[in-house]
């Protein structure tokens, strides 16, 4: 594929299939007067309007072009320019979104995780106001301070993104390197001043650790340094991006695996992102270090992957959902590697937008891993350990390792993972999935949440030890905080209406798990297709602070 060509009817008929699929949704979002796709909500969506201006250029029609150009315009209209700012040279995740505050953090003067501090101290100031407001009958001037701090302070997450450097300039060089000539000169100018800025602060996060990347950043900061430093001849920059290149293969070799361990999530992301290292790297060494890492990721991947349930078995490392056609791009790159059978997986989720990436990228899936993916397997075992981030934490003592043991079945796949000591619910220490006798998938997953908020927060005080058997799991769970907290064990699928559940019994649709726990008494909440046996911490005046659950899967 070429510059300054219509890329989409030399592309194989899977790959049309996935840009044409990513295309009607994202049309249907557009929207006219502001120039961006939809998102959620009231919002429209920053990263995959960029997107929705690459997949308009691969369909190629003029009325496309103008569109894509008014876009990437508009994308470039939410870059935040402020010098010095921690979040200098990322975008709004949203147009309506307001700047964060400027002025009061002079970040580069602090340690580093000074980004995850900052948020952290800010937390437990809000915190104790609250506490100390409702002892002295205050707590209507809680909104107030709140509002006041949060003028004055960028929080990340809260008021700015920092990934958002890394994502859109990933997808403005596929946009440069197939399609510059058809952009207005004075555009591609306004684009590459951009992304200098870009780059310089992704290069200064990277180097200060400021905020910490995970994974799937680091990949994408490494593949923009590499192509923009390529681009503007930047020779420290690609200097810079050979020796993270080297480290990052080294510190991969040394466990087999990412600190993004078993993510669905983010495996998508990287995946995508490799294969932009393999496609359009400028040197040998990088494309061929990006190839070494991508296979090693689908060796990862067979590893826990089922093809009866047609699924990754947990434990996950920072992952949302337990199925890989939730909040992942794994069925649609499972459907390029292994063909039309697999065409199911491809239904439209929220990474839908980045398919047009993955079309043009491709995979590349070892033959060995290829068997692993088709065959259905007897019972076995699955062993990996790998090195977590907690973000949270000094860098230079966040890496713990940690091991991830797996029992696979062809109907039944259950996991645990000892060694964490992150404080993000994205770790998932005690997952199963199985199919009933009609074939339905279902899924359970052990997360600890602060009572009444999500499961997706960062929460200290919490450790688990999950050890995994032939049909068991033995689970350690240690739950000590400075809030109200419960453990949940969550489950999802059909006809969760006919669970029942007793403390040594859980009855569910096409399984039954026995429970021998030292624990108090579970409550049963149900959702539609899910529940939640839920166990807290508090119950009356006893105090649970560490619970033990030895399950048997029957």
């Amino acid at each position: 594929m070429t510059k300054g060509s219509n890329n989409i009817h030399a592309l194989s008929p899977d790959k049309q299939f996935l840009i044409r699929q990513a295309m009607q949704e994202l049309d249907r979002r557009y929207d006219q007067q502001v120039g961006m796709v939809w998102g959620e909500g009231e919002h429209h969506d920053t990263r995959e309007s960029g997107h929705y201006a690459l997949g308009l250029l691969l369909r190629g029609e003029e009325e496309d072009i103008q569109r894509a150009s008014r876009i990437i315009d508009c994308v470039l209209d939410t870059q935040l320019t402020e010098r010095g700012e921690i979040y200098e040279g990322t975008f709004r995740a949203a147009p309506e979104l307001q700047a964060p505050p400027s002025g009061h953090t002079a970040w580069g003067t602090f340690s580093p995780g000074y980004g995850y501090a900052q948020q952290d101290a800010l937390a437990e100031v809000y915190r104790r106001f609250v506490q100390y407001a409702q002892l002295e009958g205050r707590s209507d001037i809680e909104a107030g301070f709140r509002r006041a701090i949060d003028e004055v302070f960028p929080r990340v997450w809260e008021s700015f993104d920092p990934n958002w450097r890394e994502f859109i300039a990933c997808t403005f060089a596929v946009i440069l390197e197939h399609f510059e000539d058809w952009l207005p000169v004075e555009q591609v100018a306004r684009m590459d001043e951009a992304m200098q800025r870009a780059v310089t602060t992704s290069l200064e996060r990277y180097i200060s650790q400021s905020i910490p990347t995970n994974t799937n950043i680091e990949l994408m900061h490494l593949f923009i340094a590499h192509y923009y430093g390529h681009r503007y001849e930047r020779l420290d920059w690609i200097n810079h991006v050979e020796q993270g290149a080297a480290a990052l293969l080294n510190d991969y070799m040394e466990l087999h695996s990412f600190a993004e361990f078993n993510s669905s999530t983010y495996y998508g992301v990287d995946l995508t992102v490799l294969g932009m290292w393999r496609k359009y790297g400028r040197s040998d060494s990088f494309r061929m270090i990006g190839l070494q890492l991508e296979h090693g990721l689908w060796e990862d991947i067979g590893e826990f992957y089922s093809p009866t349930m047609e699924n990754i078995c947990g434990p996950f490392a920072r992952s949302y959902e337990n199925e890989i056609t939730g909040h992942s791009s794994i069925g649609v790159l499972l459907y390029l590697a292994l063909g039309e059978s697999h065409h199911h997986l491809t239904g439209i989720n929220c990474e839908t937008s980045h398919d047009l990436l993955i079309a043009l990228v491709g995979v590349d899936v070892p033959k060995a891993v290829l068997h692993q993916l088709r065959q259905t397997q007897e019972e076995r075992f699955a062993y990996r350990q790998f090195k977590e981030l907690c973000e949270r934490d000094l860098p230079g003592h966040n890496r713990h390792v940690c091991t991830a043991k797996a029992w696979l079945s062809p109907r039944l796949m259950i996991g645990g993972m000892t060694g964490s000591y992150n404080t993000n619910g994205q770790m998932h220490h005690a997952t199963a999935h199985w199919l009933d006798e009609q074939g339905q998938r279902y899924s359970l997953r052990m997360v600890r949440r602060e009572v009444g908020q999500s499961w997706n927060t960062h929460l200290r005080g919490m450790a688990f030890q999950v050890e995994t058997e032939a049909r068991n799991l033995d689970i350690v769970a240690h739950l000590d905080a400075n809030v109200p907290i419960e453990l949940v064990f969550e489950i999802e699928g059909a006809n969760l209406q006919q669970m029942q559940i007793t403390a040594d019994r859980w009855q569910l649709p096409g399984l039954i798990i026995q429970v021998d726990a030292q624990a108090p008494q579970p409550q049963l909440v149900q959702y539609g297709q899910r529940a939640e046996i839920v166990y807290p911490v508090q119950q009356g005046e006893q105090s649970w602070k560490q619970m033990q659950f030895r399950l048997y899967f029957m």
